[in-house]
């Protein structure tokens, strides 16, 4: 087992990970307008779960900057952008508190993470001929991208400096419950 708590997220998540971008199947998700938009409304349903269960243990964590990084705000921006003119509550996903913010923070890794391939699917999209219309919350963070993750990498490995321990285990499982609940909620009537 690798000592660094980055790699640990990375190796216990690979395979939850290849298994959620199967089933998503983003790119032909997005291709329709009726298709992009229920999926932008799932994710909207993800995030504000997400984000206001973990809130209180991820706001005090000094250089976060949880509030900045919190993206449902960006989503219902992107509805808007999508022809949503309806003030009907959106479906939230209900996140169970994280037990601590180790906890809090694997699942975050895995949110955070999704910025990553969000720049990327967002690339693939322009190669496509594809607009990005509605889909701004997958690079919210444009060419600060990098950095921005860099600094999210340095607050785990602060909170978890030899990647074990309780908070080591705890950020795992905190990560494994998070692409647990993504793919039950992004992908729910798909087949597994």
């Amino acid at each position: 087992m690798r000592d660094d708590i980055v790699a640990r997220l990375r190796d216990a998540t690979g395979e939850a990970h290849q298994r959620l971008e199967t089933r998503l199947d983003i790119i032909r998700r997005v291709s329709s307008p009726g298709g992009r938009r229920a999926l932008v409304e799932r994710f909207y349903g993800l995030h504000e779960g997400a984000e206001r269960s973990l809130a209180p243990l991820l706001d005090p964590v000094a250089d976060l900057a949880f509030p900045k990084r919190r993206r449902a705000p960006t989503i219902l921006d992107d509805l808007a952008a999508l022809g949503r003119d309806d003030f009907k509550p959106l479906p939230v996903c209900s996140v169970e508190p994280p037990g601590s913010s180790a906890e809090a923070m694997g699942f975050f890794y895995v949110l955070e993470g999704s910025t990553l391939g969000g720049k990327m699917i967002r690339r693939e999209l322009e190669a496509r001929g594809l607009p990005g219309t509605g889909l701004a919350f997958l690079d919210p963070y444009g060419a600060e991208t990098g950095e921005r993750w860099r600094a999210f990498l340095a607050v785990l490995r602060r909170e978890c400096p030899d990647g074990h321990g309780q908070a080591g285990n705890e950020m795992v499982a905190g990560s494994v419950r998070a692409f647990r609940q993504a793919e039950s909620w992004l992908c729910p009537t798909e087949a597994a």
